[in-house]
């Protein structure tokens, strides 16, 4: 085993981190992170640089120092200096396997620093725009379709203004939205991470909407107009959420549903999800069983909501019908 081996494994397994978790967190595959643990492999200047961001320390420390003996004797070949500065502090007390959600959260809620997140450059870009029409058949589009970065499946709880993400800083100020096809919820959730099966989504323009990077998905028998276009934005932690809202979920084991969501993650661990339909039950829905969250913005669909009656037209009639009743019919 390496140095950069040991350490990589060493880090990871000091914050509680599994391989599939952190090599999320970097944008590589689980199987390319066991072959760095297992020195199989040697990580590349860009995965060293992400590990090291991640963990908060240099990419120097990472490669030449057994980051294990300085944990036990801090001044161990690394003098503190401006150029050289300690390790950061563990962010957990000791290395340990996995552990339940409900202990993960407990120990979150500690205070502790936190770690930053890193996405993968190339699912980062916006798509081009293509024209404003619904077209089944638009252009195909001469640029990497935008894909958000991987839900948030770590535990956290970053509020969405320091996840780090690089589209944020290049996308021009425009208003894209990707249309995701009823008949396309199976290969959406297949390839909903695929660039190449993003840049085949048409792609479309809504007056009134504010710039960004939107997605419409077609709503089914959940929702009261079935075959609209739920357009939403894309939701990048969990923890924004909110209790009441409405939001289409990419899970699993269940689809793309559309549901009013209540936040249990803090709690339980789990949305509860709930229908506008009396009919549909509500879910409760573990969060690691959750691909992606976009909410609601808008929605366009071709039936008409049923005219709502006016209360004080009501209360006229109701008025006019009891004088009736009151006033003595003729001939008595």
């Amino acid at each position: 085993m390496s140095i950069v081996s040991n350490n990589i494994k060493y880090l990871r397994r000091l914050n509680g981190l599994t391989q599939e978790q952190f090599a999320r967190k970097i944008g590589i595959k689980r199987s390319l992170l066991g072959a760095y643990e297992e020195a199989r492999a040697n990580p590349n200047l860009t995965n060293l640089k992400n590990m090291a961001l991640a963990f908060g320390i240099s990419v120097d420390n990472l490669l030449k120092n057994d980051l294990r003996r300085v944990r036990e004797t801090p001044n161990l070949g690394l003098p503190a200096s401006p150029t050289n500065p300690l390790p950061p502090p563990p962010l957990m007390a000791d290395p340990m396997p996995p552990q339940p959600l409900s202990t993960i959260i407990d120990k979150y809620q500690r205070a502790r620093p936190t770690i930053r997140l890193v996405s993968r450059p190339v699912m980062l870009k916006p798509v081009a725009y293509q024209g404003t029409s619904l077209s089944p058949n638009p252009p195909a589009p001469t640029r990497n379709a935008y894909q958000p970065p991987l839900f948030n499946n770590q535990y956290e709880g970053q509020p969405a203004s320091r996840v780090a993400t690089t589209y944020e800083e290049k996308a021009p100020p425009q208003q894209t939205i990707q249309w995701v096809r009823g008949s396309q919820a199976g290969e959406y959730l297949a390839q909903y991470q695929s660039t190449s099966f993003l840049n085949r989504l048409p792609t479309f323009q809504l007056p009134n909407l504010p710039s960004g990077h939107y997605r419409a998905f077609e709503a089914g028998k959940d929702f009261l107009f079935p075959g609209a276009l739920l357009v939403g934005s894309f939701i990048k932690n969990w923890y924004d959420i909110k209790d009441g809202r409405q939001y289409v979920f990419v899970l699993r084991n269940h689809g793309i549903v559309y549901r009013k969501a209540y936040n249990q993650v803090k709690v339980k661990g789990l949305l509860l999800l709930s229908s506008d339909i009396a009919t549909i039950s509500s879910l409760e829905v573990p969060i690691g069983e959750v691909l992606e969250v976009w909410e609601v913005n808008a929605f366009v669909s071709l039936q008409l909501p049923e005219p709502t009656p006016s209360l004080d037209r009501i209360g006229q009639l109701v008025q006019e019908m009891q004088r009736e009743l009151g006033q003595p019919r003729a001939g008595y």
